[in-house]
């Protein structure tokens, strides 16, 4: 029982950091081309900035979850692409250094290079996101419990769309969330922007699932095909849905695109569940959430600890958020 409650607790961390990270992500991709001026700049800098840094903590929640709850994924998973991982945690990094350093000199030259910085690292950010996203989702080559990455499990097709649609959702994830949580001259682009956005998102998100199901190898890793049909017409709904709330300044538009943007974790979870990673090497090599996990005795002792700490994270999440419930403008006070 222990397992598949921490493997619940693993999809609630990284369907978090998606759904709020994914704001930062998509402002960072998109965020330039809806502000004019540094008084816009600044507008957008300050609806975002305040949980610029609590949206990373669901990332290390689950990393944590990752290393302490299922040492299978990390020896077999994590190890097989540690390469990726390190490039992930690079790319990080330089966003952090990015939007610290942008208002340390006074300056436009100064701040557009950062800016120009940040853009680049949030587009490869999304890129390699919905790449592992991609991949994951499909059947993988673990063998002998280890999963060895190279560039041709990424550069198929499921994983290459997959990408492409990580980029158009993160995008329009941010411009409805701009849309719900500004004023003035930004609120209004970026409206018109995620009408402009939904369609692109949805139809690559549909390509995507129809690759996956011509794709071989994809199509193996889908071993509960019913429910993971379910989920995609949601997300896709969700991102048609999402830009018709924000038109209106409804303030559950973000909410309605933030499911779009966790869904790839969702889709996983339900394509492959009791399987925690399929292999192409067939199915006496597939790695299931009982043997990921944990011994039973580990999981019942700090299991209870962590189900203590969630609802603190919640907590402190949602008064973050209800603090900084207002809409922002060029007078709001900007942290980064």
């Amino acid at each position: 029982m222990w397992h598949n409650i921490w493997y619940a607790l693993l999809g609630l961390f990284l369907a978090g950091y998606l759904a709020l990270d994914g704001i930062t992500l998509g402002t960072g991709i998109i965020g330039r081309w809806l502000a004019r001026d540094d008084a816009e700049r600044h507008t957008v800098a300050a609806a975002t900035g305040p949980f610029f840094l609590g949206n990373e903590v669901w990332l290390v929640a689950a990393a944590g979850i990752t290393l302490g709850g299922f040492p299978g994924l990390e020896s077999s998973v994590i190890s097989g692409m540690y390469p990726v991982i390190v490039f992930a945690v690079g790319a990080l990094l330089t966003r952090e250094a990015a939007v610290q350093f942008r208002r340390r000199v006074p300056g436009a030259r100064w701040r557009r290079r950062w800016d120009t910085v940040v853009q680049i690292v949030c587009v490869v950010l999304a890129l390699m996101w919905g790449t592992l996203g991609g991949a994951l989702l499909g059947a993988v080559p673990v063998k002998g419990g280890r999963l060895d990455v190279d560039p041709g499990v990424l550069l198929r097709p499921v994983p290459v769309l997959s990408a492409l649609t990580a980029l158009a959702v993160f995008a329009l994830h941010a411009t409805v969330f701009l849309a719900v949580r500004t004023e003035g001259g930004v609120a209004v682009r970026a409206a018109a922007t995620a009408r402009r956005l939904a369609p692109a998102a949805a139809g690559l998100a549909v390509l995507t699932a129809a690759a996956a199901v011509a794709d071989g190898r994809a199509r193996d890793g889908l071993l509960n095909p019913v429910p993971t049909a379910l989920l995609l017409a949601a997300a896709v709904a969700a991102l048609l849905l999402a830009p018709r709330l924000a038109a209106g300044a409804r303030r559950a538009a973000p909410v309605v695109s933030a499911f779009a943007a966790l869904a790839p974790v969702l889709l996983i979870g339900a394509a492959h569940f009791p399987q925690a990673v399929v292999s192409t090497a067939g199915a006496h090599e597939n790695l299931s959430v009982a043997q990921a996990a944990a011994d039973p005795g580990t999981l019942s002792v700090v299991g209870p600890v962590v189900l203590l700490v969630l609802p603190v994270l919640l907590a402190f999440q949602a008064m973050q958020w209800w603090s900084f419930r207002t809409k922002s403008d060029d007078r709001s006070p900007v942290y980064f």
